[in-house]
């Protein structure tokens, strides 16, 4: 029998090589493989990070959130959480609670000329898509967690 984390793993490979987002020319039910880019996988990676319905094809501001602090692009000058969450706020629809792959490229456009300020626009997309392309989320949340006491006999 496979560790617990070699199957979780597993299952969401399999989430994201199965499900599309219909981006792609080999869309939902086809049998040809779907190829994302770097971007994308990263995408949805983090959205579905701690939801085992997610499909991945839209990201909630919580996953947007941690995806922004894990892979950098929150600085603590230029780019705030305050920031990201604006942003978010201000690209995904109005009865939305979350945001499609394409509402993220325009978010990340909106943090990067905000964080690049002397690049050109595109220039500054560039670097802050370099910053996510290829990454997943970071399983930091168990640090907080206090060790468990014995039971007093």
């Amino acid at each position: 029998m496979r560790p617990h984390n070699e199957q979780s793993r597993d299952r969401t490979s399999k989430r994201l090589s199965t499900e599309s987002n219909g981006t792609s020319d080999g869309g939902m039910g086809s049998s040809t493989p779907v190829e994302l880019t770097a971007l994308e996988e990263s995408f949805r990676r983090f959205a579905i990070h701690g939801d085992t319905r997610a499909t991945g094809k839209d990201m909630h501001g919580k996953n947007w959130s941690k995806l922004c602090k894990d892979c950098g692009v929150i600085d603590g000058k230029n780019i705030t959480l305050t920031d990201v969450d604006i942003v978010f706020s201000k690209v995904k629809k109005k009865s939305c609670r979350t945001i499609t792959y394409d509402e993220f490229k325009v978010a990340l456009g909106e943090l990067a000329r905000k964080k690049y300020k002397e690049k050109s626009g595109e220039d500054a997309e560039a670097e802050v898509f370099k910053l996510i392309e290829g990454k997943g989320p970071s399983s930091q949340e168990l640090r907080g967690l206090l060790p468990l006491r014995p039971s007093a006999v």
